[in-house]
């Protein structure tokens, strides 16, 4: 991760992954209209692998 997101960021992206999850999908894509400008939006969720859970959470440490 090249930079820490905003709590608010991370909430959605939270919210995002149950909805997903809730609807059985694991990868989706979109676009979105921000800032005068169209972005193409790709999400993918990976599960971690438990060997590397220590990793992941010291990240945020």
């Amino acid at each position: 991760m090249s930079s820490r997101l905003s709590f608010e960021i991370c909430r959605a992206l939270t919210q995002l992954t149950r909805q997903l999850l809730g609807a059985n999908e694991r990868e989706t894509h979109t676009h979105v209209l921000a800032e005068g400008r169209i972005y193409r939006v790709v999400v993918s969720l990976e599960p971690v692998p438990a060997e590397q859970l220590y990793e992941v959470i010291n990240r945020y440490l």
